[in-house]
């Protein structure tokens, strides 16, 4: 008589029982590169709640899979790179040239970085190294640099901010700086732009993500007494060379209209750089204010409660559901199994106008409550109706 075997029942896994639709483990676990939004190496920054906001799946390949794109050479932002670290230098050095100096390393640096995009960082550096001294002596003159003192210039923090829940998330970021204008203290914004809309600018800041997530930050720090923070002080600087006004090239016949000391007009030759480089700054020189913007916006406390109420919050207490959630996914494509909806792709085809830097009807009404140019009761679907 043949024994049967005896088979034993399958134990459940912890993982399995706590999804109920996992069955297969995934052979080599993938170790995030993210610590997770409380890790004192994790936290969350303004740039990475961007992507939590724009689609979660695209999130989770770049904290959990560490997917992103190869590290390119992008002017736009290495300008406002040569920039601050300018601003940084003579902060620390008020009066001097240093900036010049390590401007200088900074570029030979991105040029060792980036071999193949030399001649661009070469071009950038000295748009920066011409634009810069422009710009200092612009508002060199004016009450506002003579008023303020600088409080605090480009301090990294990591700041912990605690949700209803009882969970902790640490806020990460680089402050600019903090400006004082006597007993108040402003957040200092230095931002490189291809163009600036004004008001836009200034109606959207007391709800605009990084500036109102480093305000809590610095509210939660300590490093400024809350009853003295005011506001904003918003400093912009047009990138020269964006499009539009002023936006020229090299001559090909720098020489065009000149004469000699015979009275002969003078041979053709293209323009040299050197050349370029003084006659954009001759432009910019000539109308400072179209290329230098520099404001304060008044934030009060209750501007940033609200602004932790109807978005901070919330959003963080989704992103810690989130992580949760992630720390039992062991199956590829279980992630988006969760029937309470935490997990998602944004698709194609759709238009947010935020995300493109603009505004909505209703933004007025956000900000102030005015129903003005609105109506109450508008139908829905009203393409649908058949005519």
């Amino acid at each position: 008589m043949v024994k049967k075997k005896k088979t034993s029942k399958k134990k459940t896994s912890k993982v399995a029982k706590s999804l109920k639709k996992v069955k297969t483990e995934r052979a080599k676990p993938v170790e995030p590169v993210w610590k997770g939004p409380s890790d004192p190496e994790g936290g969350i920054t303004q740039s990475l709640l961007s992507i939590f906001l724009c689609c979660r799946e695209r999130f989770r390949l770049r904290v959990i899979e560490g997917l992103g794109p190869p590290d390119q050479f992008n002017h736009r932002m290495e300008y406002g790179g040569m920039w601050h670290l300018c601003e940084e230098v003579y902060a620390s050095c008020p009066g001097t040239d240093y900036w010049k100096r390590d401007l200088k390393d900074y570029c030979q640096g991105l040029c060792r970085k980036y071999p193949l995009n030399q001649q661009q960082i070469v071009h950038w550096y000295n748009v920066c190294k011409m634009q810069f001294p422009i710009y200092l002596e612009y508002w060199a003159k004016t009450a506002d640099e003579k008023r303020r003192k600088p409080y605090m210039q480009e301090q990294t923090f990591s700041v912990p901010y605690s949700l209803p829940s009882g969970r902790m998330v640490r806020l990460r970021g680089k402050w600019d700086g903090v400006s004082q204008y006597g007993r108040q203290f402003y957040l200092d914004e230095n931002k490189t732009k291809g163009e600036v809309n004004v008001e836009q600018i200034r109606r959207q800041m007391d709800f605009d993500l990084q500036t109102m997530l480093y305000l809590v930050a610095l509210r939660n720090s300590g490093e400024v007494p809350e009853h003295r923070m005011a506001g904003v002080r918003y400093n912009v600087v047009l990138r020269p060379l964006s499009g539009g006004k002023n936006s020229i090239k090299p001559l090909q016949n720098a020489n065009k209209g000149k004469k000699g000391p015979n009275g002969k007009a003078l041979p053709a030759r293209p323009e040299t750089m050197e050349e370029f480089y003084a006659r954009l700054g001759g432009l910019i020189a000539a109308e400072p204010g179209f290329y230098f913007h520099r404001w304060t916006v008044d934030i009060t406390s209750r501007d940033v409660d609200r602004f932790c109420t109807q978005f901070l919050t919330p959003i963080l207490e989704q992103l810690c559901d989130w992580w949760e959630w992630m720390q039992l996914v062991t199956t590829p494509g279980c992630e988006f199994q969760d029937i309470n909806g935490i997990h998602w792709r944004t698709p194609y085809g759709f238009y947010n106008v935020l995300g493109e830097g603009g505004s909505t009807d209703v933004d007025e009404y956000l900000a102030t409550g005015s129903e003005v140019g609105l109506v109450r009761g508008k139908p829905l679907f009203q393409e649908l109706e058949e005519e």
